[in-house]
């Protein structure tokens, strides 16, 4: 759907008023702005006239101007405060897993932040992790059904939802372990020096 330009009346605000003639007198000191000026039905001696007029002038104007309008694109906000939104659910998804164990490695790799980032992040809301491989649940059948729950969580996913997603939804079902232990549950058969565990269905993680 093409996009379109919304008016709106502004009545009695001197503020924006100054603003606004403040803009224009910007836009007279190029020659992209003069054209654009000319174009839009502003004459060469008003453009002359507002170049020099002093702050004082502009101000005293700004006080009596009541026909003043301007325009915004719906489009354009719409994407502005979707991403904005967008931003908050990953920063607030970045939290968790800061708070509930992730290692520094996978963060950095789901959230694109860096390390100084996270640290600032570990102090801000809490959450640590322990030096070295994380442990992994003790119990094999615990392990399974951790594997099983992830093949179910990848196989069902929506469209659009990604690797931090599966993670978070995992989690969710097995809050009791950090997110670092899940996370290398899964990832137990890569290691082709573990020892005699029976060999089982991995399910991707990704790389």
């Amino acid at each position: 759907m093409t996009d379109h330009i919304v008016p709106v009346d502004i009545h009695t605000n001197p503020q924006l008023n100054f603003l606004l003639l403040t803009e224009v007198i910007r836009a007279i000191e190029t020659e992209v702005g003069i054209d654009q000026l000319l174009q839009m039905g502003c004459d060469a001696e008003l453009i002359d006239q507002l170049r020099h007029r002093k702050t004082r002038d502009i101000l005293d104007i700004s006080t009596k101007l009541t026909r003043v309008k301007l325009v915004f694109s719906p489009g354009e906000l719409r994407q502005h405060l979707e991403g904005l939104d967008r931003q908050r659910q990953d920063d607030a998804l970045c939290e968790y897993f800061v708070r509930n164990g992730a290692s520094r490695a996978l963060i950095t790799r789901l959230f694109k932040r860096s390390a100084d980032d996270i640290r600032r992040l570990r102090e801000l809301v809490g959450g640590s992790v322990t030096g070295g491989r994380a442990k992994l649940p003790k119990q094999f059948d615990v392990r399974d059904q951790i594997h099983q729950a992830w093949a179910e969580i990848t196989s069902q996913s929506p469209p659009g939802q990604s690797l931090r997603d599966w993670i978070f939804e995992l989690h969710s079902r097995f809050a009791e372990y950090t997110i670092d232990s899940l996370y290398s549950t899964l990832k137990e058969f890569e290691d082709e020096d573990s020892l005699a565990l029976p060999r089982r269905n991995a399910f991707p993680v990704g790389k």
